[in-house]
């Protein structure tokens, strides 16, 4: 069963916003493959995908081998932003600077997240009505 151009364009729009984020090196690979190499924490993992589905099979093993480098990095799903606890003393800019980039790139991984699941549920909806116009 070959890949849809829905499947194409979510697998293209993650890539996308996985490039964009700070710690993720992007390459192509001779074979077409890409690869993401993602530092969080210190930590570092790297995930292949390839650059247009072959089947419904093998992209939501891509989709599923990409959640579970996120959650090996410990970026979790559907976590809340906790700013650490304020001092009496009144923040400086640089402080108050920190913690918006930091909130800044923490509600931009739940964004990669978010991002992922859509595109396993138009995954999941294609390959369904894949199977009913096989079936009819």
């Amino acid at each position: 069963m070959s890949g849809g151009t829905a499947q194409n364009r979510w697998l293209k729009e993650v890539v996308e916003q996985l490039r964009s984020m700070d710690g993720v090196e992007y390459e192509v690979l001779k074979d077409d493959r890409i690869a993401l190499e993602i530092s969080y924490n210190g930590e570092s993992r790297k995930v292949f995908m390839a650059e247009s589905a072959s089947d419904f099979r093998a992209q939501k093993i891509q989709y599923g081998q990409l959640r579970k480098t996120l959650t090996e990095l410990g970026i979790n799903e559907g976590q809340q932003f906790v700013a650490a606890k304020r001092s009496r003393k009144p923040m400086s800019q640089e402080i108050l600077a920190a913690r918006a980039k930091q909130q800044k790139e923490f509600d931009a991984w739940q964004a990669v997240w978010r991002t992922i699941r859509m595109a396993e549920k138009a995954l999941d909806v294609e390959f369904e009505i894949s199977q009913m116009l096989d079936y009819y």
